[in-house]
């Protein structure tokens, strides 16, 4: 009996219908809450150099072994609620994530923070600079342009607003932990915006947990820049070209799109996965929807992924 073969193949097994439940939704495994206990595969390791190779009971033991740590494992990242790597990595102490920025003239508060309405403004750049936090969009507003706010007192929020013309504005929503030893519990970040304005996205984000629903906006460009992260959005009908970007590293993001809405994806993921819903023509480098040539608003992604798992779904 090969006892290393053995028990490689039983551990390459676990990792692969873990990923291939996860992938078909069956289940939520969160990869994140188990890398804390990577120790154990050192001491695995030594439980195989001590026990004699030669000898059955020393066999039984390195296969029992590794089927009750990969059992334990399995638990935790069935049990555990998903949390963002970086929100679990700096609750370490002595990590000091308030590292103020001297170029930086945000002012950062508890406070709801909001862009009131101006009937002048018919269109909106928005740029999200966040870390560690989930965020959830709250009910559209229509007395203002944007609001936002967070539900922990120690998550800190700062907006900056600038007129790029006239007519547009340009909102700068950013955040921060207000000391080094904080707790990310209940930290939950909310923004609203205003269905009439015409909207730019940008999410510069790491390390959160967002699910947002997008579809009452009226989105001109969408571009996310996403570290390791949970992203789950959902669009309503583009606009006569709605360009989405998405630059993900260790990232899984699903994107929710109408039914019968025009679509073409670009992409360059060599390490990732990109699974799409609907009738689809493909050609090198691209797929793009079966009325995507007819259509007038038609979605255009762009995606370029890191290890990234990217689905596109329809609603």
């Amino acid at each position: 009996m090969n006892t290393r073969r053995i028990t490689t193949g039983i551990t390459i097994l676990f990792i692969g219908v873990v990923l291939l439940l996860s992938q078909l939704n069956t289940i939520s495994f969160n990869w994140v809450g188990i890398f804390r206990y990577w120790p154990l595969f050192i001491v695995l390791a030594g439980i195989r150099m001590l026990v004699p190779k030669d000898q059955q009971i020393g066999q039984f033991v390195a296969i029992g072994s590794t089927v009750v740590i990969l059992g334990f494992l399995t638990y935790i990242g069935l049990s555990t609620p998903k949390e963002p790597l970086l929100t679990q990595l700096l609750k370490n102490k002595g990590v000091n994530i308030n590292i103020d920025d001297p170029n930086d003239k945000t002012n950062y508060s508890t406070e709801k923070l909001t862009v009131p309405l101006n009937d002048k403004i018919h269109s909106a750049t928005l740029n999200l600079d966040l870390g560690a936090t989930s965020l959830r969009n709250d009910s559209s507003t229509t007395s203002e342009i944007f609001t936002a706010f967070n539900t922990s007192k120690e998550y800190l929020l700062g907006v900056t607003v600038h007129d790029e013309s006239a007519e547009k504005l340009d909102i700068n929503l950013k955040g921060k932990f207000k000391n080094k030893d904080f707790n990310s519990k209940n930290n939950n970040t909310y923004i609203a915006l205003n269905p009439n304005i015409r909207w730019n996205l940008n999410f510069d984000v790491g390390a959160i947990d967002a699910s947002l629903d997008l579809s009452p906006y009226k989105i001109e460009t969408l571009d996310i820049d996403a570290g390791a992260t949970s992203l789950k959005l959902k669009l309503g009908q583009p606009q006569a070209m709605t360009k989405i970007s998405m630059d993900a590293g260790a990232s899984s993001i699903e994107i929710l799109i109408p039914k019968n809405a025009a679509c073409r994806i670009t992409s360059d993921n060599a390490l990732s996965s990109t699974d799409y819903e609907g009738d689809f023509l493909k050609s090198e480098g691209e797929v793009k929807s079966t009325n995507y040539d007819s259509a007038a608003q038609k979605f255009d992604f762009d995606i370029n992924g890191g290890i990234a798992s990217i689905k596109i779904r329809r609603y």
